[in-house]
């Protein structure tokens, strides 16, 4: 029989994550986290599932933006669900999303959701990004309201 985990511990393997994956600029690590299966869901960029898969789409990532920052602002969690709401900043320094590098400062909100087994892996990651203003501050799209 598994034990269970509570869920601060939950909490803390997100907090983890984030801080040893993402601050830490360094998807392979990843791998610690996840289970085999692994789906990681990004919204209008789609669903990648399995750990190759999902640790590649995170190296991309990461590495387009290598001083990437993710400043938690709130936590949320209950029974196997652990929600992340942070503010990540990041310099354009490689091809993001089709969009060659500028270089550029860009500052954007995020909330991620993560499933977390009784085993303290990542199940299942959901990704809620502002691509607003991810496309905006990197000169991609102009927004009518962003003057």
């Amino acid at each position: 029989m598994s034990e269970t985990l509570e869920v601060d511990q939950r909490v803390a393997t997100a907090r983890e994550f984030v801080a040893r994956v993402i601050n830490g600029h360094d998807a392979e690590r990843a791998r610690g986290f996840f289970t085999a299966d692994v789906a990681f869901h990004a919204g209008v960029l789609g669903t990648t599932v399995g750990i190759d898969a999902v640790v590649s789409t995170l190296g991309g990532f990461i590495s387009a933006l290598t001083d990437i920052d993710a400043a938690e602002q709130d936590v949320i969690a209950s029974g196997d669900l652990v929600a992340l709401r942070q503010v990540v900043s990041a310099t354009h320094t490689g091809n993001l999303l089709g969009v060659p590098a500028t270089g550029r400062r860009i500052t954007w909100d995020a909330v991620d959701i993560y499933r977390v087994t009784d085993d303290g892996r990542i199940s299942e990651q959901w990704a809620f990004e502002d691509l607003a203003a991810i496309l905006s501050q990197s000169g991609a799209i102009l927004l009518p309201w962003a003057g």
